[in-house]
């Protein structure tokens, strides 16, 4: 009985098959181009397959085809068939032939054909059930709500699936749709990744903090391994698809708060290989390579080859250090070879002695490592075997993309230590040394601007200015351009901002002592508009009962049917859906006092204190930074609370540390706040000043300069979705406040002791 239903079931399929090859060749009777190719691939699929599912493959090539994209697309779908690996199902190459179709109804042929060519780049980073219809299904949204950015996540598919898999993919596209809205220009920044937001999301995939959980237990491990008392820096999640890596740096080892991809044990055993590794690259990695004429490939193999001598010295002494480093090398041969490909191969080759790989290139550094065994304490050997291998992967003539290409294993440092870069003016970051500590100054350019400067002295790097300052001002971090009104152009690496935490005092500012502080904190804590509770409803425990689905359940069980009791209802706290920084302007004039002896800043502080405490017990997340400038040179930027640290004494006593000093350098202030607010993960945020003065420097002899400056980082801001508002403080009439930030986000507190109300009264707008 089986058998004759098999035999019948293969009966209609085969009719089936019959019938859709035949309407496709009658759609196809006169293109003879299109027809030898739909042959050649649906040959090459009846090999790999049943013929019930070569069916439906014709039905994806007839609605193709019918759907007048043009030829190119019909064509990449076929090659792409034809290519088809016979380990994937053929179900998935349909999938992906509708997909093309919808993509191409909404958003034209050209992006369906971009689709089908990166589609046959990324698939192998597919494999896992589920991940390809993730990417198709968010593609297809995409398409759909935002048809003019479809192509630009397309063209991005290789970068951004390099590292996270589909549903990462799918929920990257899905938080873009929901902070654009219908703001199709914003839409277009988020998904060719110029918008920080979209940087952020797909940098983070997750939040946490694994770097603090376990800097005690690495310290530990570093010390019993090496002798030797470790000094950790936590580098921030960088605004790239590309993960960041360990980095060292005069003696310091920078670890990322997260590894990408790494979560519970995977992420410890991560922390501690790359510990480990940096390690031995502190106590074996001697001398730094001259960079030179040497091209980015070499650079990659010489780094390669360094991470394999130094972890080769560590196994000599501590053999269970394979332990730790071995499970990170999974690369396996493959048929198609890539640079970065095999250079993952060859690490591995370098480490795991019972790794079998044909590839002669693999071999070959293999050999000539095992060749200098008598030399491997040598660091020269690195430069000589890099280079002999960058010779011969430069002849095979493989693609290396150096802006994509990441070290791995994961573990593994960037190997910027390792090199010599000298005083190339061209490059992106230089690693400052100082007593105290480690810093990268980075270049940062306006978002609208070009990177422009006709006005800097030759002379003038960023080393130079590095060495002009003192460790009392705080570390340089970053320069920013400066916007010249009169020559209509914009200067380059003109100011350079000073960060430091600010100097804690022994007594803390304490707003309880205000007995009608926290009046205020009481009541708007308590308003509804302010942390917002989500109601769950259909629970199986709550608070209170779900009246809907009581009555929904009762009228189930009269007509027989047996569901799941869930009568109940519970109220959680809502989305953070709002990130605030609150900027103090920290000038010499704000200590100026009025007629009841109290100063600007008094007033600021308290504002901010307020402000700090109100937002923290809502569940919102709010930053406190101050700022003031001595020229351009020394703007000093104070951290005074960070959006994860809580409102407790540490910051209360920050708080009453603050001292007023020197000048207001607005734009470059404005600026680095920003950039800040680019960093979190939240669909509304508001940069909130308060000032009791209008800009100006020492250096400045103009004050509409500076204005115009800040007028013009304030649009940049805000062009980017940050909400920009400012208090005016004291009796001034404040002209400028109106073209910097608008008249309808510039608000004047002439009687400074109503500061703190106001500033609530705006976050109790914000929520609403």
């Amino acid at each position: 009985m089986n058998g004759s239903l098999e035999v019948a079931v293969a009966q209609i399929s085969s009719l089936e098959s019959f019938r859709s090859a035949r309407r496709l060749a009658a759609l196809l009777r006169g293109h003879d181009d299109i027809g030898s190719a739909v042959q050649a691939a649906r040959a090459a699929l009846l090999r790999t397959g049943p013929l019930d599912h070569v069916a439906a493959w014709d039905e994806a090539v007839h609605d193709l085809f019918a759907a007048n994209f043009g030829q190119a697309v019909v064509l990449g779908f076929l090659r792409l068939s034809e290519q088809w690996p016979a380990q994937r199902p053929i179900d998935d190459l349909v999938a992906i032939g509708r997909a093309a179709g919808d993509v191409g109804r909404n958003a034209g042929s050209r992006v369906a054909h971009a689709l089908l060519t990166e589609l046959s780049k990324v698939l192998p980073r597919l494999a896992a059930a589920g991940e390809l219809s993730a990417v198709l299904a968010a593609l297809g949204q995409l398409a759909e709500m935002g048809p003019e950015s479809v192509g630009l996540a397309i063209g991005r598919l290789g970068q951004l699936l390099a590292h996270a898999g589909g549903e990462d993919f799918s929920a990257w596209v899905s938080a873009g749709l929901r902070a654009s809205g219908s703001r199709a220009a914003r839409r277009r920044a988020y998904f060719a990744l110029d918008d920080p937001l979209s940087m952020r999301l797909f940098a983070v995939g997750r939040t946490g903090d694994d770097f603090a959980r376990l800097e005690k237990r690495l310290a530990a491990t570093t010390t019993a391994l090496w002798n030797r008392k470790p000094r950790f820096r936590k580098l921030a999640v960088a605004p790239t698809p590309v993960p960041r890596r360990a980095s060292l740096a005069a003696g310091f080892i920078g670890l990322p708060e997260t590894f990408a991809g790494f979560e519970g044990e995977g992420a410890d055993a991560v922390y501690l290989a790359a510990v480990a590794h940096a390690g031995a690259h502190l106590v074996h990695s001697t001398v730094r390579f001259p960079v030179g004429r040497l091209k980015a490939l070499q650079i990659a193999l010489v780094s390669l080859i360094e991470d394999a001598r130094v972890e080769t010295l560590a196994l000599r002494e501590m053999p269970g250090l394979r332990r730790l480093w071995m499970p990170f090398h999974t690369a396996a041969p493959s048929g198609q070879a890539t640079a970065a490909g095999l250079m993952m191969r060859l690490a591995r080759a370098l480490i795991d002695p019972d790794y079998q790989d044909p590839d002669a290139w693999v071999t070959k550094g293999r050999t000539l490592l095992a060749a200098a065994a008598d030399r491997w304490t040598d660091p020269a050997i690195s430069r000589e075997i890099g280079g002999l291998l960058g010779n011969d992967i430069g002849q095979m003539r493989l693609q290396f993309n150096a802006k994509s290409y990441v070290v791995e294993p994961a573990y593994r440092d960037d190997n910027l230590a390792l090199w010599d870069f000298g005083d190339q003016p061209d490059s992106p970051t230089e690693t400052i040394e100082l007593a105290a500590d480690s810093v990268r100054i980075e270049r940062r350019d306006d978002a609208a601007g070009q990177s422009t400067d006709d006005n800097a002295r030759p002379d003038e790097t960023l080393r130079a200015k590095a060495g002009a300052v003192t460790l009392l001002d705080g570390f340089p971090v970053a320069t920013y351009p400066e916007w010249d009104y009169a020559a209509r152009t914009e200067r380059a690496d003109w100011t350079t901002i000073l960060e430091a935490d600010a100097v804690a005092s022994a007594q803390p500012f304490d707003p309880s002592t205000d007995g009608e502080a926290m009046r205020w904190i009481t009541e708007l804590t308590r308003d509804a508009s302010i942390g917002r509770r989500i109601r769950h409803k259909g629970q199986r425990d709550g608070d209170a009962l779900d009246i809907d689905a009581a009555i929904a359940l009762t009228i189930e069980r009269r007509a027989g049917s047996i569901s799941e009791p869930r009568v109940y209802q519970r109220d959680a706290p809502g989305p953070r859906d709002l990130a605030i920084l609150l900027l103090l302007d920290l000038s010499q004039s704000t200590a100026d006092r009025d007629r009841r002896g109290r100063t600007v800043l008094d007033v600021e502080r308290k504002a901010a204190a307020i402000m700090a405490t109100a937002v923290d017990a809502a569940d919102d997340a709010i930053a406190v930074h101050g700022f003031s400038s001595d020229g351009r040179g020394r703007v000093r930027y104070l951290r005074i609370k960070g959006f994860e640290e809580p409102m407790d004494a540490v910051v209360r006593s920050r708080l009453a540390g603050l001292r007023s000093s020197h000048s207001t350098r607005l734009g470059t202030a404005l600026r680095h706040a920003g950039g800040y607010l680019a960093e979190r993960r939240a669909f509304r945020k508001v940069l909130l000043v308060l000032t009791d003065g209008e800009p100006s420097d020492v250096d400045v002899p103009d004050p509409q300069y500076l204005v115009e400056d800040a007028r013009r980082a304030a649009q940049q801001l805000r062009r980017r979705g940050t909400d920009i508002f400012a208090f005016g403080i004291g009796e001034d009439r404040f002209p400028q406040l109106d073209r910097i930030f608008g008249e309808r986000y510039a608000l004047r507190v002439p009687r400074i002791e109503v500061l703190p109300q106001r500033v609530m009264q705006l976050y109790a707008e914000l929520k609403k």
